[in-house]
């Protein structure tokens, strides 16, 4: 067993992603993730591998049977206030363990002292600390920490899985799409369709020939975007009917199961569904950026607000906040160059923890098989 802590709601996240690359490159290992159950509960779309439970009373009792009945081979610890008597049992049955996006404010809850007495034993339970910045790495070193056991990694991030597409799909697509310009509106709600079709108008006027791919958030409502579309004046076709993009074609509602990865490959500019008018959770830009996609916005970002302002502090997402302002936007950002420059800084910035993130995931199961095999 592998077992994943998350510290705060802050690292969520991060450690959700962990949490599900470490069961897609791992064989069979069950993964148990502790943490602050009023956010962990909220999980609901994690793997059967995967065991949610709270952390005990942090008392050397009850840690040594927390230890005993679940039999972690690994510890990765993300984040938030460490747990010195858990810690300490987790030395003494010799755990590899390994601290990650540690930061001086909040390590230890109910302190300010962050290396002396209980904190400092807390710390040295780790084999390896990823620290967030520099000036907590300086600390811990001046504190006594071995320093072969601190870097200074930087913030160790959520890092996106790609979405699943049909290869054969999207070369088929790829091809009757015959180089028009295209945008996809992902995840669009019932409210925003008259909007897209009154961005897609307003666009086109600088190309006759652009295309709206407009995926619903509804998929069951495919017909009736497609009849909303119609009445606005757009040629459309439907994809659940069977039609597939011709010259013609204004706008293509793509409303079949689990192809969002496959027109967030073949569309270089995405306009992300539930933003502009607020009317349900907005959808996460990260997976058009990670498929090479650039971003559109409106200004209602809950719950993903983080990832909309990462992207935007690299200039790889636009915002706008009306259907006249998308509209512009989308004319003048469909560019190959501009839609490149975009995409190609959003994807620096999402996977720059890939390799911290490969690492960790590698030695956690190595060290979990070296386990199973001296049981066997």
């Amino acid at each position: 067993m592998i077992w994943v802590h998350c510290g705060d709601a802050a690292a969520t996240p991060s450690t959700v992603s962990l949490v599900q690359r470490l069961v897609d490159q791992s064989d069979g290992v069950e993964i148990l993730l502790t943490g602050a159950m009023d956010f962990l509960a909220t999980l609901t779309d994690l793997p059967g591998s995967v065991t949610l439970q709270d952390l005990p009373a942090d008392s050397p009792t009850r840690a040594r049977a927390f230890l005993d009945a679940n039999e972690p081979r690994s510890l990765i610890w993300n984040g938030g206030p460490l747990r010195p008597a858990l810690l300490r049992s987790v030395a003494a049955a010799a755990i590899p363990a390994t601290l990650i996006n540690a930061q001086v404010d909040g390590i230890i809850a109910g302190t300010s002292r962050w290396i002396p007495g209980a904190a400092k034993a807390a710390v040295q339970a780790f084999d390896l600390i990823l620290t967030a910045d520099g000036a907590t790495a300086t600390r811990l070193r001046r504190g006594g920490v071995a320093p072969e056991k601190v870097r200074a990694t930087g913030p160790i991030l959520e890092d996106p899985i790609p979405l699943t597409y049909d290869a054969n799909e999207f070369t088929v697509m790829v091809e009757a799409m015959q180089s028009r310009p295209l945008w996809h509106a992902s995840h669009v709600t019932g409210s925003e369709v008259k909007d897209m079709a009154a961005a897609h108008l307003a666009a086109s006027r600088k190309s006759h020939r652009m295309l709206l791919v407009l995926t619903p958030r509804d998929l069951d409502s495919g017909p009736e975007v497609a009849t909303t579309l119609r009445e606005a004046g757009l040629k459309t076709g439907l994809r659940s009917d069977g039609d597939d993009p011709d010259m013609d074609m204004q706008a293509y509602v793509t409303d079949l199961e689990g192809e969002i990865g496959l027109w967030s490959r073949v569309a270089p500019l995405t306009f992300i569904g539930g933003t502009l008018n607020g009317h349900g959770p907005a959808a996460s830009p990260f997976e058009q950026i990670i498929l090479g996609s650039a971003v559109v916005h409106g200004p209602h970002k809950s719950p993903h607000v983080a990832r909309f302002d990462r992207l935007s502090s690299v200039e790889a997402s636009r915002e706008i906040r009306t259907a006249s302002e998308l509209g512009i936007a989308v004319g003048s950002l469909l560019s190959p160059e501009q839609t490149a420059r975009m995409a190609f800084a959003g994807w620096e910035e999402i996977t720059k923890s890939s390799d911290l993130i490969n690492g960790l995931i590698e030695a956690a199961i190595t060290h979990a098989d070296t386990a199973q095999g001296r049981q066997r």
